[in-house]
């Protein structure tokens, strides 16, 4: 089953996700599907589909939170994540 990940991290940027993203390297992302980026009423907002959970959470452990610690950065007291697997998974054609 699909999973789905919505982060919001007030007072972030598009340049603070830059950063991060070239400290992540250019690696392919195992079970990794889908990721969007974009700023919402001032917020860095991110949503990435996965494969399942078990690789989210291993992208997480293995490769993300390292990233933002060889960075010096935090994903912020603020930041909200909205995690789920969806009941129903896109739109038939």
């Amino acid at each position: 089953m699909n999973y789905v990940q919505v982060t919001r991290t007030p007072g972030q940027t598009m340049a603070d996700y830059e950063e991060i993203t070239r400290a992540l390297g250019p690696e392919r992302v195992s079970g990794h599907l889908q990721h969007h980026v974009g700023m919402v009423d001032g917020d860095l907002v991110i949503v990435d589909v996965w494969q399942s959970r078990a690789h989210a959470d291993r992208f997480a452990a293995e490769r993300l939170f390292p990233a933002f610690e060889r960075s010096g950065r935090s994903l912020g007291a603020g930041a909200e994540i909205i995690a789920f697997e969806p009941a129903v998974s896109g739109i038939p054609a």
